[in-house]
């Protein structure tokens, strides 16, 4: 879809001006040469609020979108674009959830842009934006590219994994989902093999993402059998892909250059052993398996990894694993033992103030600086516990039924306290009762620069109080060192990237004027010894030259004997050549009496074609006449059939007739037959009757009895 060009409905004064003055600053920009304008600044004036980059992608999702192109578009384009990219770091590029499209990232690709971090996750780019894709990695020297939350299958990763399986300077790469985000890729088993066959050839990766991308076990074994040959991966995250214990083995086993692994929410049961994995590992230093299934029994494993490991495990994450009590007690050893763990994660696991208590008795004497205790069965007893870490720096216990009590307590050690910064209690019971006692703790100490305690029943006031004060506490660390000290630190280090440039190409030079010298003694000894080849090429040449001229001698006498030889055959073929010439005269004059004959030959064959032709239009005429008498004979003949046909049916009906009438006839003369039989059958007994009535009367005895 083309986007409309929305136009003021009044071109009043202000934005006639405005217009103006942003031609001028453009015009200025480019050296006051209109000719210098890009063409995109010449096509609406909205595009001139932004600058070349902005213009062209703000045009271009203009067309993915549908919208219209308008100066307060291009302004609030401007601002979701600025809030995202800081001019401080001007080799990063994020587009990240801007509603970009195939057409916009075609315009990104055709620009070459120059910064090394492109962020497009959580965009529409899809499987179609693919082409698109391949011309930025060719048009660009990208080091981080994040493609997450696009909507890429293993089709469109397909398309351009041999693209990235050359290139030479992409260090990181995001296909996973972005937190939040409904744009899911789905690279799923093909993806896999795709991905196994990047880690095969390319050596240069060092990070990849492929969290929820439906890779499964089998797609899990396929990217581990490619780390076993890729020793240069150093970041994976392929976390909530369902990868079960065979995949995660696989990855496990052949992972052993990996410095950070995710492996969450993968369905990791207490069978996996960490302690073979942890021990022949020498670089991993954070390890992410939150929201799995390890259990006591899987921690009991992790646990004898961590203390027999050689690399140093520097974070853990432990999230929603179940642990319980029993695992904080195995896991409090591996504290204990290691000296390099400075970051724990073991929120969400049903702990309470017992597995607290061996927490707290191993913390002292541990690394660790960070640990997240939030949505635990903590309550005040577990805060009074874990008051002696000096170490200590950041804690969460957010969640965790937290009171009064043990607040107070906990904020009291922080004030003593001079290395811990950050606290987070959110959504516990601490009440208002304490609110002065916070603010007095938290006026006095001026280390502590994030304190959360949102969810609690403290007032809006305490809530606002207490943000003042950080933000306090936040200028006095930044204020610590003096601003000129600070400004002459950057200026010397700026000076120093200087030299360090200037060193650079000072090193390039010499070395290519060694090599220009290098070549240069190398052209003087092949110039020395194509002077020597040169003399003897002369003497033999010289040589040569007077043989071949004693050969010229000779051969001049011969080309005298042979030219002598040649006219006496030049006369002999000239009285040949004439005779050649009569016949060939005799020859022409057959030839034109023959094209003659042809000529009246072909006028007849015209007028013989031209006589068929007349013929062949009769007959066509003739046909015609044919057929249109055939035409009408066969019109007469469906009449006649029609007459036939009722003839027939009238026939018919005249035949039924007839056989009605013979039928009435038949029943008629046996109606009278009967009638003449009956007649026949009554005379004879009139006849009885009649000779009856004249026969005397007997008596008998029986009728005089009755008498």
């Amino acid at each position: 879809m083309r986007p409309q060009t929305a136009k003021p409905k009044l071109a009043t004064n202000e934005y006639t001006k405005e217009i103006e003055f942003l031609k001028q600053q453009k015009l200025i920009a480019y050296g006051g040469d209109p000719s210098n304008l890009p063409q995109i600044f010449q096509k609406n004036p909205a595009f001139l609020v932004l600058d070349e980059l902005q213009a062209e992608l703000f045009n271009a999702r203009c067309h993915d979108t549908g919208e219209t192109v308008s100066i307060e578009r291009a302004k609030i384009f401007k601002e979701e674009f600025n809030k995202i990219n800081s001019k401080k770091f001007p080799d990063v590029l994020n587009l990240y959830s801007m509603r970009l499209g195939v057409t916009t990232l075609i315009a990104l690709a055709n620009q070459k842009p120059i910064q090394t971090t492109i962020n497009l996750a959580d965009n529409t780019l899809g499987d179609y934006a693919v082409h698109a894709i391949k011309t930025l990695l060719a048009n660009s020297q990208i080091k981080n590219l994040n493609l997450a939350s696009n909507m890429i299958s293993h089709i469109g990763l397909g398309q351009i994994i041999d693209d990235l399986c050359k290139n030479q300077t992409l260090k990181s790469l995001d296909l996973g989902v972005l937190d939040g985000s409904i744009r899911k890729n789905a690279l799923g088993f093909e993806g896999a093999k795709h991905i196994a066959q990047l880690l095969l050839s390319n050596k240069k990766i060092e990070t990849l993402k492929l969290q929820d991308n439906v890779i499964t076990t089998a797609g899990g074994e396929f990217i581990g059998q490619a780390l076993k040959t890729n020793q240069n991966i150093k970041h994976l995250k392929i976390a909530e892909n369902d990868l079960k214990i065979a995949g995660i083995e696989t990855i496990l086993l052949n992972g052993q250059n990996l410095e950070s692994l995710d492996l969450s929410k993968n369905n990791i049961r207490p069978t996996i052993k960490f302690q073979e994995y942890l021990m022949n590992n020498r670089t991993l230093k954070r390890l992410n398996l939150e929201f799995n299934d390890l259990g006591p029994k899987g921690v009991e494993y992790l646990a004898n990894g961590i203390i027999q490991q050689q690399s140093g495990l520097v974070s853990l994450n432990l999230k929603g694993n179940q642990i319980r009590d029993e695992g904080i007690q195995v896991l409090s050893a591996a504290i204990y033992e290691s000296e390099s763990l400075q970051e724990l994660d073991i929120s969400l696991n049903d702990i309470t103030p017992d597995g607290i208590r061996y927490l707290a008795d191993v913390l002292p004497n541990s690394q660790i600086k960070i640990l997240n205790l939030s949505k635990n069965l903590l309550g005040d007893e577990s805060m009074i516990m874990l008051c002696n870490n000096r170490i200590m720096e950041k804690l969460d216990v957010s969640s965790s039924r937290v009171a009064d009590q043990g607040f107070m307590t906990f904020l009291t050690f922080i004030g003593e306290s001079t290395n811990f910064t950050h606290l987070k209690a959110n959504d516990n019971y601490i009440s208002e009762k304490v609110e002065k006692l916070i603010l007095e703790i938290i006026e006095k100490n001026q280390v502590i620069i994030d304190l959360q305690v949102t969810g609690n029943r403290l007032s809006l006031c305490c809530l606002n109080r207490i943000q003042k004060i950080l933000l306090r506490n936040q200028k006095i660390l930044e204020e610590k060192e003096p601003s000129k000290i600070r400004t002459e630190i950057y200026r010397l280090k700026y000076e120093q990237k200087k030299i360090q440039i200037a060193k650079d190409k000072l090193s390039q030079q010499e070395k290519e004027i060694l090599q220009i010298e290098d070549k240069k003694s190398q052209v003087i000894v092949e110039m020395e010894r194509i002077k020597q080849q040169e003399q003897s090429k002369r003497a033999g040449l010289q040589e040569r030259i007077t043989d071949l001229l004693n050969q010229i001698e000779k051969k001049k006498k011969i080309i005298e004997d042979k030219q002598a030889d040649f006219e006496r055959s030049k006369q002999l073929k000239q009285q040949e050549l004439d005779a050649q010439r009569n016949d060939y005269q005799v020859v022409y004059q057959k030839r034109k009496e023959l094209e003659q004959e042809f000529e009246r030959l072909q006028k007849e064959l015209d007028a013989q074609e031209q006589k068929f032709k007349d013929e062949q239009f009769k007959l066509e005429d003739a046909i015609a006449d044919k057929k249109a008498k055939g035409e009408d004979i066969e019109k007469q003949t469906a009449q006649l059939r029609e007459e036939l046909m009722k003839l027939q049916k009238q026939q018919f009906e005249q035949n039924n007739q007839a056989e009605k009438e013979q039928q009435i006839q038949q029943q008629q003369q046996v109606i009278n037959e009967k009638e003449e039989k009956a007649e026949n059958d009554k005379q004879p007994e009139q006849v009885n009757k009649n000779n009856e009535k004249l026969k005397p009367k007997k008596t008998t005895k029986k009728g005089k009895k009755k008498k």
